[in-house]
């Protein structure tokens, strides 16, 4: 990853927003699914994860392929329903009581 990235307060600051994710992965996996996540952001949306590759993370993140990003999303790294759950547990948390 981009030393520049690690350093911003914006980034710092994205990455504890976003630390419930990454309770279970191993540092790899979090560092490429936060970076995943921060093309998403940065895009403002999905078209493809070739597209989030080609315009984003191949910029940021030198060391992966393209393939290393279908990897983490298809082989079960991350559990769906994990995800889910800490979803809505952070939206859960915005609203006021």
């Amino acid at each position: 990853m981009n030393q520049l990235y690690q350093k911003g307060i914006t980034i710092k600051s994205l990455k504890s927003y976003f630390a419930p994710y990454f309770a279970g992965m191993t540092r790899p996996t979090a560092n490429k699914f936060f970076l995943f996540l921060l093309a998403i952001i940065s895009i403002q949306g999905i078209q493809s994860v070739r597209f989030l590759y080609t315009w984003f993370l191949k910029r940021i993140d030198t060391s992966s392929c393209l393939n290393s990003y279908y990897y983490l999303l298809s082989e079960g790294k991350i559990s769906r329903s994990l995800l889910n759950q800490i979803t809505v547990r952070i939206a859960l948390s915005c609203i006021p009581e």
